[in-house]
């Protein structure tokens, strides 16, 4: 384990730590180009075959997260409680929420067909607030 800790952190450059602490200092679910944009927007000189490369190594260590969307793969902190993610279709909005029935009813579930979890994703589809209204008018 300490030879693995050892042999990350001597590849974690720069870069890499830049994509950490923007990450880290946010409450965001931020995909690879809005990571790249951010990153030259603060005078970093980073391409984003860098910025791909350094979002897999972080996640591989487990520095950061991410969810799967249809369209891309978006990253977050790491150090949140578990949560679940609901998507706007029609803003791209994200938004978290946890909720003990559901997770009851997954771990049930589970349970039933015999399935042992060591983890899950739910992502729900829908129209947030902003977009119902404005679908309603």
């Amino acid at each position: 384990m300490i030879t693995v800790i050892i042999t990350f952190m001597q590849k974690l450059t720069a870069q890499r730590q830049a994509i950490l602490d923007l990450i880290n200092a946010s409450n965001r679910h931020w995909d690879a180009d809005e990571v790249a944009r951010a990153l030259v927007d603060t005078g970093a000189s980073i391409g984003i075959a860098t910025v791909y490369r350094g979002l897999s190594a972080l996640e591989s260590q487990g520095l950061i997260d991410s969810i799967q969307l249809a369209d891309k793969k978006r990253y977050e902190r790491a150090d949140k409680a578990h949560h679940d993610h609901m998507v706007c279709t029609g803003c791209g909005h994200i938004e978290e929420f946890s909720h003990d029935t559901i997770e009851a009813l997954q771990e049930a579930a589970a349970e039933k067909k015999g399935f042992k979890l060591t983890g899950h994703q739910l992502v729900m589809f829908g129209f947030c607030r902003k977009c119902r209204q404005e679908l309603d008018t």
